[in-house]
């Protein structure tokens, strides 16, 4: 017979799988429910957006612990993190050429330039995160939570040099399969030198770190003075998590631990030493239409009109309520 493990030993306490958290702005405990979430892991099976009573931002807790939540990672086969690039060839080249006509990379060809005014434009309403090259070579790009490096492929084919990070081995291992240098691990454990990036970018990672303030700061540490920091992060204040709850494609529970809006987004990234470019940007890609079409097949067409009515009422009283926040800021 194998004997049992000391955590395994009857009557022995288990480390706590779920834990209750912090504001991370103002380090209160006090606020209230902003939503609810059924979480049979949880403790009394239910979790909650908390929405702190001093400044605001809203949080998950209990949330999962460092442990548990890499299991809830492990568990998502389909994580697309993890997979690589699916994209055909000719959309591929569509998604390079949209890219170049913001990013400006060197050797440019004359199609794009002219394509640019344009272009920048969808390419805006694209994607999250854009990088501007401007010409230049061996410009140093850090991605934090960079999954299998999808934009950092793009960057390091246009003359940058390109290192991410990522607490999963199996989308480091799909990174180095296009050459791509993603370090397993937490940025606080990388050692990254002084100032050693020109740009660092988090896309959709800063809501699922236990400690946005520590990544903030090694994040201005590792920057040059001047250096570009472009962050996205889903919306606390979007209309759809007012109207879709539960629903809401962003809510992404338990692995979301933090929902920012504009104001305290701009607010943590002051207090650590960098200033806006321009304000920040919220952006929507949900097509209200299309959306309604599609849930009427599912729920009906009473409900479903109902949910798109309450939509634009409540985004008519909320111009910041697009699903996306979009910060760029530049190190002090």
């Amino acid at each position: 017979m194998t004997p049992a493990t000391p955590s395994s030993l009857p009557g022995e306490a288990q480390p706590p799988r779920w834990v209750a958290a912090r504001c991370a702005q103002c380090g209160d405990t006090a606020g209230e429910s902003f939503l609810a979430i059924p979480q049979p892991d949880a403790p009394g099976g239910v979790a909650h957006v908390w929405k702190c009573s001093t400044c605001g931002l809203k949080r998950l807790s209990p949330r999962p612990t460092a442990q548990t939540i890499s299991e809830y990672y492990a568990s998502e086969a389909s994580y697309n993190a993890f997979e690589g690039r699916r994209r055909s060839a000719r959309s591929q080249k569509i998604w390079d050429f949209l890219r170049d006509t913001y990013s400006n990379p060197p050797g440019v060809r004359t199609s794009v330039r002219l394509a640019a005014p344009i272009g920048r434009l969808l390419a805006d309403w694209a994607f999250d995160i854009n990088i501007a090259i401007e010409g230049r070579t061996g410009l140093r790009v850090l991605e934090v939570g960079s999954g299998y490096g999808d934009i950092l492929i793009y960057l390091k084919s246009r003359g940058c040099q390109v290192v991410g990070t990522d607490p999963s081995p199996a989308a480091a291992a799909k990174a180095a399969e296009s050459g791509i240098d993603v370090r397993v691990g937490e940025l606080l454990d990388m050692g990254f030198p002084d100032q050693s990036f020109d740009v660092a970018f988090l896309s959709h990672s800063l809501e699922h770190v236990p400690d946005p303030n520590a990544e903030l700061r090694e994040l201005h540490r590792v920057l040059l003075p001047g250096g570009w920091l472009h962050i996205a992060v889903p919306n606390g204040s979007a209309s759809r998590l007012i109207t879709d709850g539960l629903y809401w494609d962003h809510l992404s529970h338990p692995s979301h631990f933090w929902y920012f809006d504009p104001d305290n987004l701009t607010r943590m990234v002051h207090r650590h030493g960098f200033e806006l470019v321009a304000p920040i940007v919220t952006t929507t890609r949900h097509h209200a239409i299309g959306r309604w079409l599609t849930e009427i097949r599912t729920r009906g067409f009473v409900p479903s009109t109902k949910s798109l009515l309450r939509y634009f009422r409540t985004a008519l009283y909320n111009p910041d309520g697009g699903d996306i926040l979009r910060l760029v800021a530049r190190r002090v």
